[in-house]
């Protein structure tokens, strides 16, 4: 058990950033915290019953001060838009998260279960090590020189723990397998519902492997070219054998990570809310337990977040499509991203993704399962009411609910119901034009920029968006 505690200290005090920058923020408090790491350090050293004790008094006052700090910080992570919060919160909340982690860790390696309270033995304590890295990751992405790597040495040193100590039977198979639940799911073909396939009217082109010249003109055309759905670019990928089972997405992840993901049927819904759970409670509860959940009004949805950033081995099972490096033409001062931005699309049968607009050219490359998708040009904005529109005319960038009063911010999404939609409150959306298609496993859309889309999932899904 000391041994474990001496490598947490060891990782520490090996870590670049520790002369250097750590204690920046105007705040005693973190110098404070950071002086108590220093005392546990210092008494690693000599372990005898005293010191012991004194280590994990110290270790105790490390947890509280680094957690007094870390709420400090997430308030203020909360009280900008979170493109405008100053860099100091950000690495206030990491350097503060760091601190809590290590002072978890240490505790846990005393296996002294009156360490933070009766029901906390090592693996617990290690757990919440482990969330309180990810909370970092997610809510600050570890800001500041150094940090990033050291999160993912200390997630490392707690992994191995956890997993030599405690392994638990990951998510034992008690439904149908995924393969049959999505064919059973598939069968219908009445719109609306959790599987329900409408029939496609206006399909969207679909190509074989474009050549990369041919894809550039293709994208470079009028309005940014139009949507296109290629197949074949993913046959390599692991990820589409591999992920067919929720449960090995758990695996690889690693059962005990924490994920931010969406509650509710949509995110313009008002009971519409957000949380963190570990990816097993999430597959277990939302996944598997996906037609029971949506039954109960309780969709869960890990939704447009960059869990390849956070959890790095997932990564491996898939690539950027090389059709990424195309280069859009500026229209309308575009400007791309300094790199390609990829994002996650995780839930059961039945989530959806309301009609709205992406800042980027999108590749939404299909790994699992399939979707509805249907899509509108820009040139039908004015019939397709966003939240910032007053009866199809431009509003301004916020639009007010006049019987809520609420400010609604959703400049890129449309008021309308897709596929029920209200043509007595949304009459021009009648003649709105649009293309369709059932994105299958193994395949990529392409959305141009600024084109409306409306996202369906049919059954249990995994998507991946490239942002280029």
């Amino acid at each position: 058990m000391h041994d474990l505690s001496t490598r947490f200290i060891s990782l520490w005090s090996a870590s670049d950033f520790v002369e250097s920058t750590l204690g920046h923020a105007p705040l005693k408090g973190l110098k404070d915290a950071v002086a108590q790491l220093q005392v546990v350090a210092a008494l690693q050293t000599e372990p005898t019953s005293s010191t012991e004790e004194s280590r994990r008094h110290h270790a105790k006052l490390l947890l509280f001060q680094s957690d007094v700090l870390m709420d400090l910080a997430r308030e203020m992570l909360h009280a900008f838009p979170y493109r405008e919060v100053p860099a100091c919160w950000r690495e206030l909340y990491t350097d503060a998260g760091i601190l809590k982690a290590l002072a978890l860790g240490i505790l846990g390696s005393t296996c002294d279960k009156s360490a933070v309270s009766e029901m906390d033995d090592e693996i617990s304590l290690l757990r919440k090590a482990l969330r309180t890295c990810d909370q970092v990751l997610v809510m600050a992405g570890a800001s500041g020189q150094g940090r990033k790597d050291f999160v993912f040495a200390l997630i490392k040193t707690l992994e191995d723990r956890i997993q030599s100590t405690d392994i638990p039977s990951i998510l034992p198979s008690k439904r149908k397998s995924t393969a049959t639940q999505n064919e059973e799911k598939e069968k219908t073909t009445r719109v609306g519902g959790t599987g329900q396939i409408p029939r496609i009217q206006y399909p969207i082109p679909r190509i074989h492997l474009p050549t990369m010249d041919a894809f550039q003109e293709h994208i470079n055309g009028p309005l940014g070219g139009t949507p296109l759905i290629i197949t074949g670019a993913m046959d390599h990928w692991p990820a589409l054998e591999k992920w067919k089972d929720p449960r090995m997405i758990c695996r690889i992840a690693g059962p005990d990570r924490l994920v931010p993901i969406e509650i509710g049927s949509q995110y313009t819904d008002e009971q519409w809310t957000q949380k963190f759970v570990t990816m097993k409670d999430f597959v277990e509860q939302f996944v598997d337990d996906g037609d029971d959940a949506v039954a109960k009004g309780q969709v869960g949805y890990l939704a447009q977040h960059d869990v390849f950033d956070q959890i790095p081995r997932l990564r491996r099972d898939i690539d950027i499509p090389d059709y990424c490096l195309v280069a859009p033409r500026r229209q309308d001062g575009y400007q791309p991203p300094e790199d390609v931005l990829l994002n996650a699309w995780f839930g059961p049968g039945g989530t959806i993704s309301p009609m709205h607009t992406d800042p980027y050219y999108n590749l939404l490359a299909q790994v699992v399962g399939r979707k509805y998708v249907r899509l509108y040009s820009p040139k039908d904005t004015p019939k397709l009411y966003s939240f910032a529109t007053s009866n199809g005319i431009e509003s301004g960038d916020e639009a007010t609910d006049k019987d809520s009063g609420v400010n609604t911010m959703l400049g890129n999404t449309s008021q309308v119901e897709v596929e029920q939609p209200d043509l007595t409150k949304f009459p021009l959306f009648a003649s709105a034009e649009y293309v369709e298609a059932v994105l299958e496993a193994g395949e990529l859309l392409y959305i141009p920029l600024q084109w409306w889309h409306y996202i369906r999932s049919l059954s249990t899904s995994f998507s991946v968006s490239f942002w280029f």
